[in-house]
């Protein structure tokens, strides 16, 4: 679930949401939205989740 957050939020950020909500000039929609869209940002997420997931089966095994 983390995951689908996480890529909504960045895919959100590809179409603008702020301009589109007339926010580009709020610094806390800023800081919870972002402001630009970087593909980096889904391969640390999906890295991170993956991570987790690897440790997660390793520690109940």
């Amino acid at each position: 679930m983390v995951l689908i957050i996480a890529f909504c939020i960045e895919f959100l950020q590809l179409c603008n949401l702020l301009e589109w909500l007339n926010l580009q000039n709020n610094t806390l929609a800023k800081l919870v939205l972002g402001s630009t869209f970087q593909v980096t940002d889904l391969l640390a997420y999906t890295l991170g989740i993956l991570l987790v997931l690897i440790v997660e089966y390793k520690q109940n095994n």
